[in-house]
């Protein structure tokens, strides 16, 4: 049976033995907090204690959910949540709790020397600070920021939807493929960038062609004219020079306007990018498992069958808890048709740009997930040594891009932070 010590740590232990847990502090804050309340909590409760400032507050609370029932073990039942609230129901002899350990915290948050675990627990102990019901509504910060969504003609006549949100300086997103200006914000995989990233930049993004808000009946969908679409929206807008950020295959398009256009492109953020389609960097046994997929695509685009899921859903977030994947899926449908699904996937294969590399004169930020299953780790390792001027960062992750709430993402975000701030 599992049994959780409280002290100045808090501590797992089944059959004698330590359990791992996530090194997150709120996440273990979170766990202290469940096992010595005695009833449940709302969601937007635990979201406003424990992430209050965060860009993706629901998201970090599902993530550290997902990563406590896995601690769990055999004994997972004991964390009961549904879509409103969460609670523990753990018996009383399993929980041993160091009252005079309470006070030393206490003394210790006051002071500001100790981590979120002390405040809430020391709070519960002694009646003081951040009480069980005392949490103050102070709003979500997503729902602060408003988003202006606008259209734009490409020279083919297709309607490009683009937006805006947030404040400060321009930086302006290529679009990549599994985006929805307006579902964005409702899916964790997108929500927690672009608001964190709109608390401190004017952030411009658009909907790829065939994809999102933009038009679906297309003709042309290729990699020329996914480059043509991102000139449109940077005339649209009129911005003279500024960063672009390049995510997935929006990398490689990125790279191709910065060639294009280096009086426009002051930096280059890179994420999961890879220069050549997976027809190139891929072994053949990887070829062949994406041309199952293309098809795979056609047969189940949207549908919410287990072998879709594990091996669609999971190769692009396999870190990503039951309820982020399920929420995924759904999102799938509203991105794009089945049968533009699977022209991307075959244009993603044929994209190479190493060519162009050697005319890129921006300094570039390459991010990428040392577990990525879409582009590995060498794909984005190779990228770097090949730019002239860029800093390379790895992510603690396997998840393709990574998701507000695991520590992977607070890394990318500080790298963007830091990397931004030096180019402007």
């Amino acid at each position: 049976m599992t049994r959780f010590s409280i002290g100045e740590d808090v501590e797992v232990l089944r059959d004698g033995e330590t359990v791992d847990l996530p090194p997150s502090r709120k996440t273990r804050a979170l766990l202290a907090f469940l096992l010595l309340r005695e009833r449940s909590a709302t969601r937007e409760h635990l979201c406003d204690m424990f992430w209050d400032r965060a860009a993706d507050p629901r998201g970090g609370l599902r993530w550290a959910l997902a990563k406590l029932r896995r601690a769990l073990g055999d004994d997972e039942d004991w964390l009961i949540a549904d879509r409103l609230s969460v609670k523990m129901q753990v018996p009383a002899d399993c929980i041993d709790f160091d009252e005079s350990a309470g006070d030393r915290l206490l003394g210790a948050t006051l002071s500001g020397e100790h981590d979120e675990y002390a405040a809430f627990v020391a709070a519960l102990r002694e009646g003081r600070g951040a009480s069980p019901d005392a949490a103050q509504d102070r709003g979500d910060p997503a729902e602060q920021l408003r988003q202006e969504i606008r259209y734009t003609k490409t020279p083919d006549g297709t309607s490009i939807a683009y937006s805006a949100m947030g404040k400060g300086p321009p930086l302006l997103k290529a679009a990549n493929w599994l985006t929805h200006l307006e579902a964005d914000m409702d899916v964790p995989v997108w929500s927690g960038l672009y608001t964190r990233l709109a608390h401190s930049h004017r952030l411009y993004r658009y909907d790829e062609r065939g994809n999102g808000l933009s038009d679906w009946e297309v003709e042309d969908l290729s990699f020329d004219s996914f480059v043509s679409d991102l000139e449109c929206v940077a005339d649209a807008l009129g911005l003279e020079r500024f960063p672009l950020l390049g995510i997935s295959q929006g990398g490689a398009v990125s790279i191709e306007y910065a060639a294009r256009h280096p009086e426009r492109v002051s930096a280059l953020i890179l994420v999961g990018a890879y220069p050549v389609g997976w027809r190139s960097f891929s072994g053949e046994a990887d070829r062949r498992r994406r041309e199952a997929e293309i098809t795979l695509v056609e047969e189940g685009w949207g549908d919410n069958s287990p072998a879709y899921r594990q091996i669609f859903s999971h190769s692009f977030l396999p870190d990503a808890s039951s309820e982020d994947i399920d929420r995924f899926n759904e999102f799938q449908k509203q991105t794009t048709s089945a049968a533009n699904a699977a022209r991307f996937i075959h244009c993603f294969g044929d994209i190479d740009v190493r060519d162009r590399l050697d005319e890129v004169q921006a300094p570039a930020l390459i991010l990428h997930s040392r577990g990525d299953r879409r582009a590995a780790l060498s794909v984005g390792r190779d990228l770097a040594a090949s730019l002239g001027d860029a800093q390379f960062e790895t992510l603690p992750t396997g998840n393709h891009v990574p998701l507000a709430g695991e520590p992977a993402f607070d890394k990318m975000m500080a790298a963007m932070t830091e990397f931004l701030a030096g180019v402007e």
